[in-house]
């Protein structure tokens, strides 16, 4: 797997993950991965540190591949088959800041980047 592919495998299942600030991931629920998997964002960690640093390219990653070749788009969602709070982000579930009312910056310019992509 790719990096963005292990993100994005692991958003579709709900399971978060992000940067701890000394280097290492990590990952909510705790008990999500298997020890295969852990292995796994062993060997991409500095990509996935990458990744998760920019608050708008992982999104765009994950969004990317809810786009379908043809017909309908989907409304674009950051983390697949969350729940979030009312007062979220509807697409990742991050705090809304003051003027926000449905979507968080980071999430707002992904779903414009990923959109523009499609042209």
């Amino acid at each position: 797997m790719t990096p963005l592919e292990v993100l994005s495998s692991l958003h579709r299942r709900g399971i978060i993950l992000a940067p701890s600030g000394d280097g290492r991931l990590r990952y909510r629920p705790s008990d999500a991965l298997s020890d295969e998997e852990r292995a796994e964002l062993g060997r991409h960690r500095e990509a996935l540190l990458g990744l998760l640093e920019d608050p708008v390219g992982w999104r765009v990653a994950v969004m990317a591949e809810q786009m379908p070749s043809s017909g309908a788009i989907p409304l674009l969602i950051a983390r697949p088959g969350v729940h979030f709070p009312l007062a979220g982000c509807c697409s990742c579930g991050d705090p809304l800041e003051s003027g926000q009312r449905y979507r968080c910056a980071p999430c707002v310019a992904a779903a414009v980047t990923v959109l523009e992509r499609a042209g």
